[in-house]
């Protein structure tokens, strides 16, 4: 009978120190984080001081940008966040944004309206820039390799060393139009 007794007491303790060593599951670690995270305490112990900072992190969040409406214009930000997902800025109004170095290859430009805007040292190769108002914007230096430009209005933009269509590069005061920089003596 001893022995038996002391066979039962060596059992259970074999079986609490082998559960005291299993780790939980990710499922049951995540569902008692989420349950402690959601009922946040003070010294008081009522939760009331918890409730009020989770309130406050809530107001510091800045409210996610509206979905501008056609013709209004974009604002910087707005353009980035395009430009991470579609890349289709076609018919919107970027007039007079200070776009300088921005990467704006392979967009959809088509109908945009740039006048105005500072574009300097932009890459807009191989976008379609069709019927683009580009009318007294800074283009100095931009990259319009492989860019369609049919219909496209270059009134008054500055192009001085832009990389046209062609690969050509525009001779320093080309406004309007790309005036091909005279070949450099050899």
């Amino acid at each position: 009978m001893r022995f038996h007794k002391a066979l039962v007491v060596a059992a259970g303790m074999v079986l609490a120190v082998s559960t005291a060593h299993i780790s939980r599951s990710p499922a049951m670690a995540a569902d008692a984080s989420a349950q402690s995270a959601s009922v946040p305490t003070d010294a008081s112990g009522d939760g009331a001081d918890g409730a009020v900072q989770q309130k406050k992190a809530r107001r510091r969040e800045p409210p996610p940008e509206p979905e501008p409406l056609p013709g209004q214009k974009l604002t910087f930000k707005q353009v980035l966040n395009i430009l991470k997902t579609t890349r289709n800025l076609s018919g919107r109004n970027l007039s007079g944004l200070k776009l300088i170095g921005v990467d704006l290859s392979k967009c959809n430009l088509k109908g945009a309206d740039l006048s105005h805007a500072n574009l300097e040292r932009a890459d807009l190769g191989d976008s379609n820039l069709e019927r683009v108002d580009f009318s007294g914007a800074n283009l100095k230096m931009v990259n319009l390799q492989l860019s369609g430009m049919t219909g496209a209005n270059l009134n008054k933009a500055d192009l001085s060393g832009a990389i046209w269509m062609d690969d050509r590069v525009c001779a320093p005061g080309s406004v309007g139009q790309c005036r091909e920089s005279a070949p450099s003596p050899r």
